[in-house]
C-alpha cells in the first residue's frame, strides 16, 4: 500500500514538472499571439511619420494599449487552468491504466490529439478573446480624452469597469464561456472514442463552478498586480518621462503633449508622493500601458511576472492534484 502511494505520488510529481514546462513553453507562443492581435507598432509608426489621421490613430492606440495587458491577464490565466486540467486528467488515466490493463488503452495517437487541444486557444481562441476585450475597452474609455488627468485610482477604476463589463456579458465572458475560447467544436455527440471521453471530461471540469471561481479570483489578482506595476510611474516622475521620450510619436504630438498634459506631484517635505493625488494625462499613460507588454519580452514585465505567479499558485496546483487523484 505504501509502495503504491509512493508510485502514485512520483507519477504526479512528474506530471507537475511536465505541466510547468509546457505552460512556460506555450506561454511564449501565446504571448506572441496576444502581441499580434493587439498590435500597436503599425499605429505608432503611422503617428511618427504622420501618414494617418492623428485623432483616429490615438483612439485606436488608446484601446490597444489598455487592452494588451488585460488580454495577457485573462489569456495566461486561461492557459494555466486549461493545462492543469488537461495534463492531470490524462496522467491520472495513464497511471490507472499502468496499474490495471483492463481500464482501456490511451494510444499514442489519442495522446497526441488530446495534448494538441491547446493549439486552438493559442491560434484561434485568442483572436476572439482579444476582439472581445478591445470592444469592452472601447466602450469604457470612449468618453476619455487624451488630456484627461488621471490618478492611479482612476486608472484602477477603468480596469475594474472593463472587467465588470466583461463579466456582465454572459455570452462571451471567458470565465462563463471558457470552453468557447479554448476548445474547438469538432466532436459529434455520438462519438464514443477514448479521445472524445477525455475531451468530455475536460468540458465537465472546465464548466464547473470551482473552476469558474478559481479563474475569477486569479483574474482579479492579475489586475491588482498590473496596478502594482503601474504605480511606480505615479511615484517616480523620471520613469514617466523616460517612457514618454521613448514613445515619442512625432514632433507635433510631443509639442501637443507638453502643452496639453500635466503631471502633478503632490508631496510633503520628506519627499513622500501621495499616489491618490498624483495625476498623469491619458496621453502619457497610453505609452506606459503599451509598455507593460513590450513586443520583445523583458525581465519581470507583467506577462512574465504574472505567468510565474500562476505556475506557483497553490490553488491551481491543488485543482490539478485533486483531478489526478479523482481519476486514479
Amino acid at each position: 500500500m505504501l509502495m503504491e502511494r509512493t508510485k502514485k505520488r512520483q507519477y504526479y510529481e512528474s506530471t507537475e514538472r511536465s505541466c510547468n514546462q509546457m505552460i512556460s513553453k506555450l506561454a511564449v507562443t501565446l504571448r506572441n499571439s496576444v502581441v499580434k492581435e493587439n498590435d500597436t507598432e503599425i499605429i505608432i509608426k503611422q503617428l511618427k511619420d504622420g501618414s494617418a489621421d492623428k485623432i483616429t490613430s490615438w483612439v485606436q492606440l488608446k484601446i490597444l494599449a489598455i487592452a494588451r495587458p488585460a488580454v495577457i491577464i485573462y489569456s495566461y490565466t486561461m492557459l494555466v487552468i486549461f493545462l492543469r486540467i488537461q495534463l492531470n486528467l490524462i496522467s491520472g488515466h495513464m497511471y490507472k491504466h499502468a496499474q490495471n490493463t483492463n481500464n482501456g488503452i490511451i494510444g499514442t495517437e489519442v495522446q497526441k490529439r488530446y495534448m494538441a487541444l491547446s493549439k486552438y486557444f493559442i491560434d484561434e481562441g485568442i483572436k476572439d478573446l482579444s476582439e472581445f476585450i478591445q470592444n469592452k475597452v472601447s466602450e469604457v474609455t470612449a468618453s476619455l480624452s487624451l488630456t484627461e488627468q488621471l490618478t492611479l485610482r482612476d486608472l484602477e477604476q477603468i480596469y475594474w469597469a472593463i472587467t465588470s463589463s466583461v463579466s456582465a456579458d454572459s455570452s462571451k465572458d471567458p470565465v462563463k464561456n471558457f470552453i468557447y475560447y479554448t476548445l474547438q467544436h469538432d466532436i459529434e455527440n455520438s462519438d464514443t472514442s477514448v479521445y472524445s471521453k477525455l475531451r468530455d471530461q475536460m468540458l465537465d471540469v472546465s464548466e464547473s463552478e470551482e473552476v469558474q471561481d478559481l479563474m475569477q479570483k486569479n483574474i482579479r489578482t492579475g489586475f491588482v498586480l498590473l496596478m502594482d506595476h503601474i504605480s511606480v510611474y505615479f511615484s517616480e516622475p523620471s520613469k514617466t518621462n523616460s517612457v514618454q521620450n521613448k514613445a515619442s510619436f512625432s514632433e507635433e504630438s510631443n509639442a501637443e503633449n507638453s502643452i496639453l498634459t500635466r503631471k502633478e506631484n503632490i508631496s510633503d517635505f520628506s519627499g513622500f508622493v501621495d499616489l491618490n493625488k498624483t495625476t498623469i494625462a491619458l496621453a502619457k499613460i497610453i505609452p506606459i500601458m503599451n509598455g507593460q507588454v513590450p513586443d520583445n519580452p523583458i525581465s519581470d514585465d507583467i506577462a512574465e511576472n504574472w505567468l510565474q505567479r500562476l505556475i506557483f499558485n497553490n490553488d491551481l496546483k491543488t485543482l490539478g492534484a485533486n483531478l489526478y487523484e479523482a481519476v486514479c
